[in-house]
């Protein structure tokens, strides 16, 4: 029996190393069937089929840089690739393993998370369509070649500072950045088994904060604090291999919003800590949250 594991996407002619974990999810929709009083079911069948594939991935730079930042980017001949276990070895050679292709559709972020002391990674959903429905938005093929050096991770962030309308917020403890994309249906139409179309409906990003300095929500109240004229920022550090910290942060501004404290909560014997929520709004000229460092 073959047994495989995951590997590295390939958005265009970028490789994206440092997947975390990968899930193709089919969504087949069945037509279910009975009647005239029967007990059982005597009918099935295909209704529609939605693929979506999820990852997440260390590599927040290369990723947001290459698909479309907060916007997210269009599918095409996109590979997640599989790579084969070597029963009493390491990994299979050359033509030996899987690719999943999707050459249309879209890719969009989810999340980002980072953690003091550890590992940042972002999250990516990715939804293949089919150019008329009844072709296969998502070609799955084996004997298949690996990329080189997709294995070999040369790129992490961990968990950086955080400023509040120009004052920097201390004691922070982790951070998520949710992008708030909502996409368009993607079913299909005039009875076409696969979807032909989907984009991006709506966003809604928020960033969640947690930390140990409640000095900050004494001074907001209850209803928190608008984003003033000074921007708030939130910063991803890069890793040296080797050392410390880097000098090329991945920074995220936000210009318009509003910050307000979410929840305060303690446990005896330990500290007490709060939860930071910045909403940020469209100010009509900027983008809604401006991404810089990743070039």
């Amino acid at each position: 029996m073959n047994r495989y594991t995951l590997s590295a996407y390939k958005h265009g002619s970028t490789l994206i190393k440092g997947v975390q974990n990968l899930s193709l999810n089919m969504n087949l929709q069945q037509i279910i069937a009975s009647g005239s009083g029967a007990v059982d079911v005597s009918f099935v069948g295909v209704g529609e089929i939605a693929p979506e594939i999820t990852f997440d991935t260390t590599a927040i730079k290369t990723a947001l840089a290459n698909c479309g930042g907060i916007n997210g980017a269009a599918l095409s001949s996109d590979v997640f690739f599989l790579q084969k276990l070597l029963d009493g070895g390491l990994r299979g050679g050359a033509l030996s393993h899987i690719k999943l292709t999707a050459a249309t559709g879209i890719i969009v972020p989810t999340q980002i998370r980072a953690a003091q002391g550890a590992v940042a990674t972002i999250g990516y959903r990715a939804l293949p369509t089919s150019a008329d429905g009844e072709a296969s938005p998502l070609a799955i093929l084996g004997s298949q070649s690996l990329e080189v050096g997709q294995s070999v991770v040369s790129e992490i962030y961990t968990l950086g500072p955080v400023s509040i309308n120009g004052t920097p917020l201390e004691g922070v403890d982790d951070i998520t950045i949710d992008f708030g994309i909502t996409l368009t249906d993607k079913k299909s139409g005039s009875g076409a088994v696969y979807p032909t179309f989907i984009g991006v409906m709506s966003r809604q990003p928020s960033f969640t904060i947690r930390t140990f300095d409640l000095d900050a929500f004494a001074s907001w109240g209850l209803d928190g604090v608008a984003q003033g004229e000074t921007d708030s920022t939130v910063q991803l550090l890069d890793q040296l291999a080797g050392g410390v910290r880097g000098s090329s942060p991945i920074t995220f501004t936000i210009d318009a919003g509003m910050i307000h404290c979410d929840t305060i909560d303690g446990t005896h014997g330990q500290q007490s800590g709060g939860s930071v929520k910045i909403t940020p709004v469209w100010d009509g000229v900027a983008d809604i949250i401006v991404i810089s460092g990743l070039t």
